[in-house]
């Protein structure tokens, strides 16, 4: 095999000096000595991390799939991509594990076999991955390198941990190739490390023999103009410590941003824990960030915000992008990890050291306001207060961070319930940047507040909404800039009569994340150990086997475009034709509203369980159903009637302009309503009557699981019948438990829930009690409780002891923890942290870590407590619509040798590491 094989495929090399990379030295003028003075602290693994092992097509496949990528990206802001790590083993051209590839796309079954390279006999096997350290450049490279590989380093010598070569490793005759892929969004170029690993069948006690080289390759339009920038390992230190700080940072940003939203997730992806795995590491990680907050408008920003935009100051000409981008989100998101507050004061520490000297006010004024949110410390209230006024008395308020403040100061005054005072100040936002969609979305919002719906409607229909006519050109299976491939052969081969994936095929793609026993208590985990010193982490068995065994069209994550859109994506066929049809018209992926949230994010698909916080459509969807539930339906068309101009009227008019039908009306002076308004109003009222339809059957009819499931969501999204809306999401819940399946839709949704009502006040500064400042959305049903002050707070209490109780929510976060465990996220999402977090803070650490203990014996197999006390857990149970036969036998959620206990034990204790003063 040529030795730049598959490094350099698809690439026009070109030799170039160190010197002439002048995008290494971007960052020049921000650098110091501290930015590489302070190293992560290295976590010491006794196991290999466990990663993904799917098989390519063809040899090289992802990655010339990337390098073709690249070139798309062009000059818009872009997050880049995934870490691509790729290994290429020698199985010989004529060998049957060569020959024999049962998960493949059906076209090179049936002989069109044109894409397959001169591979030599070797086939590529591949992973992604977010959140490795480069900053210690090459050194943390090969520190990496050995710890997927299950190497360790003795001085300049490498050998097998404990004289054991890794099982997919083991047997193979000749050397096998190990590429890592890393893209630098600041520098604008993919780092690629090649290490090649010469035969190993003899080399068990023998340092093993490697051979490294490394490329930097920017970013081009077309292969004539590409560039490839070659490094051994005597030349990769001349790299400039910027290019190892934008990789990392790269990886972060991407980490929490795909961590956070599965739909942006491609199969295969694995969430790394170092970054933030310790105090330490989590205040290097938010001082690597803020180093790079001047460049946060080469980042991403998310849909939800609309428009990029700018205030009129030609001194200031900042757009919203420089405050509004991924780096602050993420620097936000690490920040609130430590609920003491002193993580957000140390990230303003840091801007003030590097951006405020001898100033008081500066360009991260509003950067230092989202950060002052994320304690819940009283005294920042009055502090928060005291900078806006420093800021806005410090100069003109006519530019873009101003009038950012100023909305930040919007949401203050309607938590404190002074909304004729935030109806001024979201004026004026307006005023300032009359093209930004929040602006007008909180002045329609404080029109709502004072009643004044008429106002509220017009504001309304005067949002600078975005309806992109298509997305971008790319297809279903495309996931964060790249082709999802296993996702993309999933879907074609579940079109056909094959089989989806077998079992083997299955199980040696995903292994099972694994971990030494050491690290659990000894009291956790009963019976024999597994593999000898090797368990599962954060296993339940029966998320992890048996529902995979008996499920071959669950065999992947809910993620990407696809899976992630909603339930009915997931189901078989059998539960889909359980499902009454409206409600897959109303809820599958070609349904209205759907199709409208999509075209307003500009991507291929929206998911039922957030696309009202992730478009200005979604947004306005979720404004508009707050609306309706305040006033009424009937009553709001009347409104909209008496305010918009009828386009049936108006049509006619323009024909005869001086014919009137009807002298009553001034057709002049009354407003046209936008199309995308009249279409939302049709939306919501297709949601509202086929709900009101099915909800007047008897509500113990015999629904399936899926039923409720889409039941309850379209229920929540459109604000009807609150109490009903839970019990359906209960019920689903319970149902797919009874058939042996988790519900990852209905448990979300209800984690979210229990959010908003129980626990958003929680380590509340109460500077935003109706926001969150990292998601961006508005706490909706919760703002209309607490505008129905006599039934609220007997709702929240009865929500709490009767259907959302501590042990039913326990038991819902410990089993999407084991899902998300299961597909490679060594790293708790948001809703996982914050719901933990927040219990611990409502409870006491040690009494939800007893909490937890228990509800794991209650429903532990073979133990008596579990049926006797089922219904204490799901009083909705009996409504699922489950075959009786399987209750009995699916009577318990845990068994003896799962390890979610302990995992979970294992989050709250990182979670009280994280407030740990240094």
């Amino acid at each position: 095999m040529s030795s730049e094989h598959v490094f350099e495929n698809t690439h026009r090399r070109q030799k170039s000096s160190v010197s002439s990379l002048s995008f290494l030295a971007r960052h020049d003028s921000t650098v110091s000595f501290s930015d590489a003075a302070v190293p992560y602290k290295w976590k010491s693994y006794r196991t290999p991390i466990i990663t993904p092992h799917i098989r390519e097509a063809y040899y090289g496949q992802t990655i010339g799939m990337r390098s073709n990528a690249q070139m798309e990206i062009g000059s818009d802001p872009s997050l880049g991509f995934s870490d691509l790590v790729h290994i290429g083993k020698y199985l010989g051209s004529k060998s049957y594990l060569y020959l024999h590839d049962d998960f493949n796309a059906l076209r090179r079954r049936s002989g069109d076999d044109t894409s397959r390279k001169d591979d030599d006999g070797y086939v590529g096997f591949y992973h992604y991955e977010d959140g490795i350290n480069f900053e210690g450049g090459e050194e943390a490279i090969e520190n990496h390198i050995c710890e997927l590989l299950n190497l360790e380093k003795n001085g300049s010598d490498c050998y097998w941990k404990d004289d054991k070569i890794p099982e997919h490793l083991s047997g193979l005759k000749r050397e096998f190739v190990v590429t890592l892929c890393s893209y630098n969004l600041f520098a604008r170029s993919d780092f690629r490390a090649r290490y090649t690993i010469y035969p190993i069948n003899q080399a068990k006690k023998r340092s093993v023999k490697i051979e490294k080289s490394y490329q930097i390759i920017p970013n081009a339009p077309d292969m004539r103009s590409r560039k490839v920038y070659n490094f051994s390992s005597h030349t990769l230190g001349d790299v400039h410590q910027n290019f190892w700080l934008g990789l990392t940072a790269s990886g972060l940003i991407r980490l929490f941003v795909h961590l956070d939203d599965p739909g942006k997730q491609i199969s295969g992806l694995v969430s790394l824990f170092s970054l933030v795995d310790k105090k330490e590491n989590l205040l290097r990680s938010i001082k690597i960030l803020v180093k790079f907050l001047p460049y946060g408008s080469a980042t991403d920003i998310s849909a939800s915000y609309g428009a990029v935009t700018a205030g009129g100051d030609s001194e200031n000409p900042k757009r919203t992008n420089s405050y509004r981008n991924s780096i602050v989100d993420v620097l936000i998101r690490i920040c609130q990890l430590d609920y003491t507050g002193e993580a957000a004061r140390y990230a303003i520490s840091e801007i003030k050291r590097r951006f405020y000297v001898n100033k008081t006010n500066g360009d991260f004024d509003y950067v230092i306001l989202k950060l002052m949110q994320c304690s819940g410390n009283a005294e920042n209230e009055e502090e928060f207060i005291h900078f806006i006024h420093d800021h806005l008395t410090a100069g003109s308020i006519y530019n873009t961070q101003s009038a950012l403040i100023l909305q930040e100061q919007v949401k203050y005054l309607v938590s404190k319930k002074k909304f004729n005072l935030a109806l001024k100040v979201a004026k004026k936002c307006s005023t300032i940047l009359p093209l930004d969609f929040d602006a007008w979305y909180n002045l329609a919002l404080c029109y709502i507040l004072i009643k004044d719906y008429e106002n509220a409607l017009l504001t309304i229909n005067s949002m600078p909404i975005i309806l992109n006519q298509k997305s971008k050109n790319i297809d279903i299976d495309h996931v964060s800039g790249l082709k999802d491939l296993y996702l993309s052969t999933l879907i074609e081969r579940s079109n056909s009569n094959e089989e989806i994936i077998s079992e083997k095929t299955f199980k040696n793609f995903f292994p099972s994340p694994q971990e030494y026993l050491s690290r659990y208590e000894s009291n956790s985990i009963r019976g024999e150990p597994r593999s000898g010193d090797i368990v599962e982490k954060g296993s339940i068995h029966k998320m992890w086997h048996d529902m995979f065994l008996f499920n071959e069209h669950l065999r992947h994550p809910i993620i990407g475009n696809q899976f992630y859109q909603s339930p009915l994506l997931n189901c078989s066929s059998k539960e889909l034709g359980s499902i009454n049809p409206s409600l897959i018209k109303l809820c599958g992926p070609n349904s209205k509203r759907m199709i409208m949230a999509s075209r307003s994010s500009a991507s291929v698909s929206s998911s039922i369980l957030d696309f009202t916080k992730t478009s200005t459509w979604g947004r306005c969807y979720d404004l508009l159903t707050l609306l309706t539930a305040i006033v009424g339906w009937d009553d709001l068309v009347y409104i909209k009637e008496n305010l918009f101009q009828d386009q049936e009227l108006l049509a006619k008019n323009l024909d005869n302009p001086d014919y009137i039908v009807d002298k009553d009306i001034n057709v002049n002076r009354r407003t046209i309503c936008e199309n995308w308004l009249e279409q939302l109003f049709i939306i919501v009222y297709e949601d509202l009557r086929t709900l009101m339809v099915l909800s007047s059957h008897e509500r113990d009819s015999n629904r399936s699981a899926i039923e409720w499931n889409i039941l309850g969501l379209l229920g929540w999204s459109v604000k009807y019948n609150l109490k009903d809306t839970i019990s359906d999401l209960i019920t689903s819940v319970m149902g797919f438990a009874d058939s042996g399946n988790f519900d990852y839709f209905g448990s979300v949704k209800i984690l979210e829930i229990y959010d908003e009502f129980i626990l958003s006040d929680i380590n509340n500064t109460g500077i935003s009690l109706f926001h969150d400042e990292y998601e961006h959305k508005l706490y909706s049903h919760k703002l209309i409780l607490h505008l129905a002050e006599n039934s609220h707070e007997s709702f929240i209490k009865a929500l709490e002891n009767n259907y959302l109780t501590l042990d039913f929510i326990l038991l819902t976060l410990m089993k999407l923890i084991s899902w998300n465990v299961r597909w490679y996220q060594y790293v708790p999402n948001h809703l996982v942290t914050k719901i933990l977090m927040k219990l611990c803070i409502k409870h006491d650490p040690v009494y939800i870590r007893s909490r937890v203990r228990l509800v794991f014996e209650q429903n532990k197999n073979n133990n008596a407590f579990t049926i006797k006390n089922k219904k204490a857990f799901f009083p909705f149970s009996s409504n699922t619509g489950a075959d009786n036969k399987s209750k009995k036998s699916n009577d318990y959620e845990f068994s003896e040798k799962d390890t979610i206990l302990s995992y979970t034990e294992s989050l709250v204790e990182w979670i009280e590491t994280l407030k740990e003063n240094l």
